[in-house]
């Protein structure tokens, strides 16, 4: 990945002495107009479970965050520019506000981020959703996904083994950004499909097809971006591999997936799964039908058939 010229001229500002964020005529280099109250459009009061709030004063850059634009005018409807964020994100919500206002130096800020605030794979994830929440760009989360790959082994030993698990963190990600992380991490192939199993059994709305047909668009999305970047070709085909084999799993376990998503899970045995299923002849949608329903398996087929 090429850097871009913004962080080549910070490079060398740095290198000549020169400041980031100074008084001198013409200010530092990311100098901006975040955080004061001079030419403000809007406050915004923000709270931390009741702890700790804090008012933070925003200007027109932060109409880069379609969500921090929705709530400049909310309090004109009877809403409120308050809102509460998870206590885990109150040291670095602010330095992520403060990447609408520079965007030519996302990748600096980025970088900077994840030095201080994320040292380990879970604290770089409560960075991601704090983002997602607050409605960044595509060129933020470029830069993230990006400075991710390039720490996958400074954050775990075991980033390589068939055994590595993500986070819980992790389950509660949108599926394409939970996609994009598994990407930028590049487990093996078991790893990806037995993380991808446990994302599907966590999301109760969402099916094997779905999050092949996912990867799929991510796939195409990153070929789009990056046409030339072999490297993360190879990581698609891997991640749309390991979603197609969801849908390749064993029908009992597809099915037991099934029936968890619509709370039926403890109400039918594994002889009621395995008879429904061989009566529908190996179909999961048909055997969810027949147990859901209160048809049940043919009279007999529990007990090994009539």
């Amino acid at each position: 990945r090429k850097a871009r010229p913004t962080v080549v001229m910070l490079k060398r500002k740095l290198e000549h002495g020169g400041g980031l964020f100074d008084s001198s005529p013409g200010g530092g280099l990311l100098d901006s107009s975040f955080g004061s109250a001079a030419g403000a459009t809007w406050t915004l009061r923000v709270d931390f479970d009741g702890d700790d709030s804090r008012e933070v004063h925003l200007h027109r850059e932060a109409c880069r965050s379609a969500f921090l634009t929705l709530l400049q005018d909310t309090d004109r409807f009877g809403g409120s520019r308050t809102v509460t964020l998870d206590p885990a994100w109150r040291s670095f919500f602010e330095p992520l506000m403060r990447i609408l206002y520079i965007p030519e130096a996302v990748d600096f800020f980025v970088e900077q981020l994840l030095v201080s605030h994320a040292r380990t794979i879970g604290q770089a994830l409560a960075v991601s959703h704090c983002a997602i929440y607050l409605d960044l760009d595509a060129p933020f989360f470029a830069a993230f996904y990006a400075a991710v790959r390039s720490r996958r082994r400074r954050w775990s030993a075991f980033i390589d083994d068939d055994r590595f698990e993500l986070p819980r963190a992790w389950h509660q990600l949108p599926l394409g950004h939970a996609l994009r992380w598994l990407h930028a991490l590049c487990p093996s192939a078991h790893a990806a499909r037995s993380n991808l199993a446990a994302y599907l059994a966590a999301e109760p709305g969402l099916s094997e097809s779905m999050m092949h047909d996912g990867a799929r668009d991510e796939e195409v999305a990153s070929g789009a971006a990056e046409p030339d970047d072999e490297e993360a070709t190879r990581g698609w085909t891997l991640i749309v591999q390991a979603a197609a084999a969801q849908g390749a799993q064993p029908g009992s376990l597809r099915l037991g997936r099934k029936l968890r998503r619509e709370g039926l899970e403890g109400r039918v045995s594994d002889d009621q799964v395995a008879a429904a299923l061989a009566a529908s002849e190996g179909n999961v949608d048909a055997a969810f039908e027949r147990l859901s329903s209160g048809k049940g398996p043919p009279a007999g087929a529990a007990e090994g058939g009539s």
